[in-house]
């Protein structure tokens, strides 16, 4: 059974019985991506592509173009104490990619380890003992930067 929230766009799926509580989401203002070109593109004109006249850049109410990247996003979730070994969290909706993630346990005898296994997915390997050989559950604070 997975777990769904949604939060100003973005869908939040935790598998398993994991419940995901929004704490924090807070738009960074920091700057474009240098390597952005979808202002180039104008409303008349092909995407990437140097518009050569002034008729791509006519006006538009239209969200859907000329859509650069999104600024990035920093989001604070609590994990409750259900997630288990293997469990994934997994982003869709107004998000493009996970760019950075950090987590805190909340269980004193848990070891967490995250693996980003796709531009979108989070893989929780939640352990008791050191040797990684007794799997367990284990609440979380965690970070994340998204584009």
């Amino acid at each position: 059974m997975a777990t769904t929230m949604t939060h100003r766009g973005i869908t939040y799926v935790q598998n398993g019985t994991g419940t995901t509580t929004m704490n924090l989401d807070l738009q960074l203002q920091g700057g474009v991506d240098q390597d952005e070109t979808g202002w180039l593109s104008g409303a008349g004109a092909a995407a990437g592509s140097y518009p050569g006249v002034l008729t791509g850049f006519q006006a538009t109410n239209d969200d859907t173009i000329n859509v650069g990247t999104r600024n990035p996003r920093l989001v604070m979730l609590t994990l409750n104490a259900a997630v288990a070994d293997t469990n994934t969290l997994t982003l869709s909706g107004q998000v493009s990619k996970i760019v950075s993630f950090v987590a805190q346990r909340a269980d004193a005898t848990a070891n967490v380890a995250i693996t980003h296994t796709s531009d979108l997915v989070l893989t929780f390997d939640m352990e008791a003992t050191a040797d990684g050989t007794t799997d367990d559950l284990s609440a979380m604070e965690l970070w994340l930067v998204l584009a």
